[in-house]
């Protein structure tokens, strides 16, 4: 088991990078009212193909040439665990999406913990893909677009430390903003 949820975004994005998405947008909604938390990562990739949709959330199931692969297969138990649940969808040339849903204040839940730190990972490390994250939590709401930093950044070793700086500074008073964590 991953020990945060930002640990399971990072996976997500990650392998719809490598499936070869452009645009990523991950979606956090931490709604303590209605006792829920949701995670939704939606992706322009290729899709996932209708064959391996469905086992998609299996251990056993990989395309990636190893024997296991178990980033979806984790965050499912989490979500399970925790009274919630999984949801993957596709479509053959439009993208994927993964939808997880907890209970907020259920004690198994893992944390969000470092949402700062994979969003910088993802922004910085990838400058040639436009990642969108909305963050809501009780009704605030923090919102960051990559594009905005990284216009005419093209080439990874072009990022500047002053860059990564104004990424980090963003995204930890955005999420300081609405007591995200």
């Amino acid at each position: 088991m991953m020990e945060d949820l930002s640990l399971h975004i990072l996976d997500i994005a990650e392998n719809a990078i490598a499936a070869g998405a452009k645009r990523i947008t991950i979606a956090v909604n931490e709604n303590e009212v209605r006792n829920l938390l949701t995670i939704r990562v939606t992706d322009n990739g290729p899709g996932i193909p209708p064959a391996d949709l469905g086992r998609a959330a299996d251990p056993f199931f990989t395309t990636k040439g190893k024997r296991t692969g178990l980033g979806l297969p984790l965050l499912a138990q989490s979500t399970g665990q925790c009274g919630g649940n999984l949801a993957v969808t596709s479509a053959a040339g439009k993208g994927s999406r993964v939808v997880a849903r907890f209970r907020f204040r259920h004690i198994d839940r893992p944390p969000l913990t470092n949402m700062e730190g994979t969003l910088a990972v993802l922004v910085i490390g990838h400058p040639e893909i436009d990642f969108r994250y909305r963050h809501r939590k009780d009704g605030r709401v923090f919102r960051f677009d990559s594009r905005r930093f990284l216009k005419g950044i093209g080439r990874p070793w072009e990022t500047s430390p002053d860059l990564i700086r104004a990424v980090i500074t963003a995204l930890r008073s955005g999420l300081e903003s609405i007591g995200g964590t």
